[in-house]
């Protein structure tokens, strides 16, 4: 994989006007970013990648294999809407493909789900869902719950950050 991605930055740099070479970068950290641990930076770098051979390429923003390997990243990254819409786009640019429609029919599936769940808490009831929303007992958060560690503290105090 770092050789693949090696590969693709020399070719970006011989030809920054390359939407192709932007593409196969944006794989390379994508693959990279599977394969590697997950690094946030890796997906941002794809992003940035196939952003770039969008805006250099006319003919790489027509790539419908780009669209459906970017929403399957943001997908990933739990960045729905933009997952929807690069599986619409893909759909759009290759209609006979069927793989972009059959995913963005199970992403909508999903997120109702999810919805559902939500709004029902989890089909759960009275005591069992207190018993489920209680605290969690220090030796089952492992690492977490030992000395110095991030310490319990309720949903209701939870914010958006690391």
């Amino acid at each position: 994989l770092r050789e693949s991605l090696a590969q693709a930055e020399a070719a970006v740099r011989c030809d920054p006007r390359d939407g192709q070479s932007w593409y196969v970068l944006g794989n390379a950290h994508v693959s990279l970013f599977f394969a590697g641990g997950q690094s946030p930076g890796s997906a941002r770098r794809a992003l940035a990648a196939y952003a770039q051979a969008e805006r250099v390429d006319p003919t790489a923003a027509a790539n419908p294999d780009l669209h459906l390997n970017r929403a399957t990243l943001l997908q990933y990254l739990e960045r729905f809407q933009g997952a929807l819409e690069g599986l619409s786009r893909a759909s759009d640019l290759a209609p006979q493909w069927e793989e972009p429609r059959r995913r963005h029919q199970q992403l909508i599936g999903y997120l109702g789900d999810l919805c559902r769940l939500l709004e029902t808490r989890g089909k759960l009831r009275g005591k069992r869902r207190r018993g489920v929303a209680g605290p969690v007992p220090l030796p089952l958060l492992g690492p977490l719950g030992g000395a110095g560690g991030p310490r319990p503290s309720p949903i209701a105090g939870l914010r958006p950050g690391p």
